[in-house]
């Protein structure tokens, strides 16, 4: 019995021991303040990268020592002297700045990450500065920076590659991206449109449920996940956060890397019918994917709009109807309006 008792209060003592060490870790974690950490240089550093016809420069790195496991969010730079003195983003918006470094904006979590070729020629030239008279080749500066919360941002050694300035640059951003998700069984892909394909991009769909970007309309290759709190990353991580069944206008913003879900509670038709002071309504069809009305209501001039503002409207052409296009005409009479939303280059409505 004594031997028993012994036993349990020897178990019970390692047992407080160990989980008074366990909470003051866990409460008061040890993060460390690391100052550096390791850029690799990659094999491609002393051979000319041809920015005109590549899609993507990778790098990979060591993860800083905090002294306790945390997640990093990691971002690459570029500089053309290596001063890392005035961004490319600074500049844009302070036209007597020039700037010398370009910070790529995607970011990336582990231990590698890429720069978009693209993106970088421009950058290049703007650096640069060059007009018609470009090198051949150009030395540039790479430098990471490493963020996470309850520490500075430290930045990696740097390494040195060599590109080659593209002549010509080409849209750092495509015409479309794609949202799927359960609305439609993540069967079908809903492009959205960056008119000025300067990564902006919108369009209006249904949604019900989760749903995840990505690139291309007929496969999942860089396709984008949550990256939490209406960021975007090409993480492997989870869906987006599943929202309301309902008709919603998508953003997505290539630039910053976010996205968001703005609902669309009604669409209605307005005109000079009624001296631009009412609405009539539509009524969305689910099954057939159209805003829907019909009416004897509509002559002459009318429009578009959403959620009875001007903020969203559409005109234009009956086969291509645009953000603030021109006025649309009626003839009168009674009709069923089928009006077809998704991205700029593809709303129409079709008058029966």
């Amino acid at each position: 019995m004594k031997t028993i008792l012994k036993s349990t209060l020897l178990l019970l003592c390692s047992v407080g021991l160990f989980t008074a060490c366990s909470d003051d870790n866990d409460s008061n974690p040890t993060l460390g303040q690391p100052t550096t950490f390791v850029l690799n240089t990659p094999g491609y550093a002393s051979i000319p990268v041809n920015l005109e016809t590549s899609t993507e420069l990778p790098f990979t790195w060591s993860s800083p020592d905090y002294g306790c496991p945390v997640e990093a969010e990691f971002q690459l730079e570029a500089s053309i002297n290596g001063s890392f003195t005035v961004s490319t983003a600074e500049a844009e918006e302070n036209e007597s700045l020039v700037p010398d470094y370009v910070a790529l904006p995607a970011t990336f979590t582990g231990g590698s990450g890429s720069m978009d070729a693209a993106k970088l020629a421009a950058a290049v030239n703007t650096m640069g500065n060059w007009g018609d008279d470009a090198p051949e080749t150009v030395t540039l500066t790479v430098r990471a920076s490493a963020t996470t919360k309850g520490a500075a941002t430290i930045y990696s050694n740097t390494v040195n590659i060599i590109v080659v300035p593209a002549d010509e640059i080409a849209p750092a951003f495509p015409m479309y991206i794609y949202e799927i998700g359960n609305e439609s069984g993540w069967g079908t892909a809903h492009a959205l449109c960056s008119p000025n394909q300067d990564g902006i991009y919108k369009g209006f769909y249904y949604l019900d449920g989760e749903f995840k970007f990505k690139p291309n309309e007929n496969d999942w290759n860089g396709d984008w996940e949550n990256d939490g709190d209406g960021k975007i990353a090409d993480n492997g991580g989870s869906n987006m956060p599943g929202v309301d069944a309902g008709f919603y206008l998508i953003t997505v913003n290539l630039n910053e890397m976010t996205y968001s879900t703005t609902p669309i509670t009604n669409i209605s038709i307005i005109g000079g019918f009624n001296d631009w002071a009412g609405d009539v309504e539509m009524t969305y069809n689910v099954e057939g994917g159209y805003w829907e009305c019909t009416t004897g209501e509509v002559s002459g001039e009318y429009k578009f709009r959403a959620n009875h503002d001007w903020a969203i409207n559409w005109g234009g052409t009956e086969d291509n109807l645009t953000q603030d296009g021109a006025n649309l005409n009626s003839d009168g009479g009674t009709h069923t309006y089928k009006l077809y939303l998704s991205c700029e280059n593809k709303h129409h409505v079709v008058i029966e």
